[in-house]
């Protein structure tokens, strides 16, 4: 019998991230050298105090804790369609997830839409069979 999967298997894993006592302007310089949209913001022990989002903050030498974002922080072994479903209901762009309270991930729409549509393609792709090229 199949399962659902959990959301650690759909998360990006290991996200960039960045420390409290960081600048806004060190965020900014991060964010737009790796093409990230969404930084979260950990205290030194990797607890998520936050996110920054590209679009919401200015090139300033204030510091990150000035433009922290409060994001929902679930557990890595959420189900997939529970964390779908909240996103959905509170539209959520994004979720950071954890493992011991400690950053372990992100999941976005982008995530999500690649998830399904990989799930869309299943039953499309070749079979590996051994048939020969």
């Amino acid at each position: 019998m199949k399962r659902i999967p959990s959301i650690g298997t759909l998360m990006t894993p290991f996200p960039w991230h960045l420390d409290i006592s960081a600048t806004v302007q060190a965020a900014r310089a991060l964010m737009l050298r790796h093409g990230i949209h969404h930084l979260p913001v950990t205290d030194p022990d990797h607890h998520v105090l936050g996110l920054l989002s590209l679009g919401a903050i200015p090139d300033t030498p204030e510091p990150v804790a000035d433009w922290l974002m409060p994001v929902p922080r679930l557990d890595v072994h959420t189900r997939a369609d529970e964390v779908l479903e909240m996103m959905a209901e509170t539209h959520q762009s994004i979720v950071v997830l954890c493992h011991h309270d400690r950053l372990a991930g992100i999941f976005t729409w982008t995530d999500a839409c690649n998830a399904f549509a990989a799930r869309l393609r299943e039953p499309f792709l070749p079979s590996g069979g051994d048939d020969a090229a």
